[in-house]
């Protein structure tokens, strides 16, 4: 079988397999992966299809790899999707179906996206002559603009397009064997977001689409001279994978001994980075006390890491520490072959995306353009199988005359029996109505409670608090605040002022986590550095609209 290309585009690095469909698996022949330019993929959109395509067609051709078919990984808040379980009907019919139903699974306009779906399971209902067969599918909508630009994006870097799919499906695919039994959590974490999937017994439970990476890490590991100077974002990152800059712990005065500590400097650096990983932890922990809630008596017997951020030294002890359960790297999924790769140990995480992409897989490009190559080898059936058609269809005619006299006496019968159960059941309607009725009315009352609230109270303490603790030269560029929070950037002479500053901040007793978003300096050494922060008391509005 010939080699195929498997590509995953994310904001930050485009990730490449050359890849061999195997009897019991796929293996990677080569894979390898490159930087792109902030703005060049906004929430999986590409923005620059030619300059990209360019771009990957040198990197095929610096590796001399000559596979010219490609299956494109997507990453996008734009993609929707939703479990829903159908009659077993025909394969062939289940995408006319769903596209059909399109509106009462997914709020949108069915002519502006492209519907596809995964058969997940064929599951049976009932008992004896009652049981009944269904096709459990998890379902897709994509924009049609954000499929069209891959295939824009395969067209200039001169390769052919034969799949575009949704990353959600192809991480669970990828590790649906490896959790057959059991309920596992799997994190996979990028440089601007994060995808959380709970599998059980081998079923796709839940999967969460963050907008928290470790961007905001890396940019901290930047700016503190501790770990060098003047680092590009891709230096930082690399610093990451080899030197341990995450403490284990998200609390700043603990008293935990950690050797990588070796100086006051390195220690103070170091819990700035683990203090930008706060977001993440904490949708993480949201995630795991949502589902469990949910799902009385459950546990989780593993939580794994994938993604650029597994490869993070340090990442997988905070994450322990933090949500009192073992956090591991993802292991080798049986199956999953790496001949070559540039990533020694880190290959299976950053790269286990890609094994779950196979022909069944969830395909977002236009129904049009699905299986171009194999159109012609059916043409010259269409003949024949019309003449087989219509002699089916005689023979078909007189077996429904024969039959029809019997099947309508017995569909008079079932209705008799449908219409018995209806007149026995009516009471229960009023019971619903008045369940509705009050159950709305609470909502009602709710919501007026909740505009008794002020959500600027804690402004006018962190302001006073501000003005005591800053300098008067402390300028302030522009402020944001809401009943949760505060955002706001300032301007510092140089990094260490500007990391002091932070770091004073933090100390605010009107709030109780202070991290930084980003940083700038321009060409005379000022630094603008973006923070966020929480209110210690946060407005009852702000916590309820959470």
């Amino acid at each position: 079988m010939a080699n195929i290309l498997t590509i995953e585009v994310g904001a930050a690095e485009i990730r490449v397999a050359e890849m061999k469909e195997e009897k019991k698996g796929s293996s990677i022949r080569r894979c390898f992966r490159f930087p792109v330019s902030p703005g060049l993929v906004e929430d999986g959109l590409i923005q620059d299809v030619q300059g990209l395509g360019d771009q990957l067609k040198n990197e095929l051709l610096a590796r001399k790899i000559s596979a010219r078919k490609v299956r494109f990984i997507v990453a996008s808040s734009r993609i929707a999707n939703r479990e829903i379980r159908i009659p077993f009907i025909k394969k062939k019919r289940i995408q006319d179906l769903i596209e059909m139903n399109a509106v009462d699974y997914f709020p949108i306009d069915p002519a502006e996206y492209i519907i596809s779906y995964r058969i997940i399971d064929v599951e049976e209902e009932g008992e004896g002559k009652e049981k009944e067969k269904k096709y459990h599918l998890m379902v897709y909508a994509c924009p049609k603009d954000l499929a069209k630009s891959y295939g824009q994006l395969a067209e200039a870097a001169g390769l052919l397009l034969s799949c575009l799919a949704p990353i959600g499906d192809s991480v669970y695919m990828a590790v649906r064997s490896a959790y057959a039994a059991g309920t596992h959590m799997l994190i996979k974490i990028e440089d601007n977001a994060m995808l959380v999937s709970v599998v059980h017994n081998g079923e796709l439970r839940m999967q969460r689409n963050i907008g928290y990476g470790i961007n905001g890490a890396v940019e901290t590991v930047q700016i503190f001279p501790a770990f060098g100077e003047r680092l590009s974002y891709e230096e930082a990152l690399a610093l990451m994978m080899r030197q341990n800059c995450v403490r284990r712990t998200l609390n700043p005065d603990s008293v935990i001994v950690e050797p990588e500590d070796e100086t006051e400097k390195i220690k103070e650096a170091r819990t700035e980075v683990s203090q930008n990983l706060r977001y993440l932890v904490d949708n993480i922990s949201r995630i795991m006390d949502y589902y469990l809630s949910r799902n009385p008596g459950s546990s989780f017997d593993t939580i794994e890491c994938c993604g650029i951020g597994a490869a993070v030294l340090g990442m997988t002890q905070l994450l322990s520490h933090e949500l009192a359960q073992k956090v591991t790297a993802l292991k080798s999924v049986e199956g999953h072959k790496f001949a070559e790769s540039e990533e020694g140990g880190n290959a299976e995480v950053i790269y286990v995306a890609l094994f779950g992409v196979d022909s069944n897989s969830a395909n977002l490009m236009e129904k049009a353009k699905r299986g171009q190559g194999r159109r012609k080898k059916h043409d010259g059936e269409d003949i024949r199988g019309a003449v087989i058609v219509f002699m089916l269809g005689a023979i078909a005619s007189v077996v429904l005359v024969v039959f029809s006299l019997g099947n309508r006496l017995y569909q008079t019968q079932r209705q008799k029996k449908l219409n018995t159960e209806i007149t026995k059941n009516e009471s229960a309607e009023s019971v619903y109505n008045a369940y509705s009725s009050m159950k709305e009315k609470y909502s009602q009352y709710e919501q007026m409670y909740d505009y008794t609230n002020t959500p600027n109270e804690s402004l006018v303490a962190f302001l006073q608090e501000l003005e005591q603790k800053m300098p008067s030269t402390l300028v302030i560029e522009s402020f944001t605040s809401t009943g949760e929070g505060v955002s706001f950037s300032f301007e510092a002479a140089n990094k260490k002022e500007a990391a002091n500053t932070l770091m004073q901040l933090r100390k605010f007793t009107s709030l109780t986590s202070v991290a930084t978003t980003g940083t700038t300096e321009d060409e005379s050494g000022i630094v603008t550095m973006a923070v966020t922060a929480v209110y210690t008391q946060p407005a009852a509005m702000a916590e309820t609209q959470q």
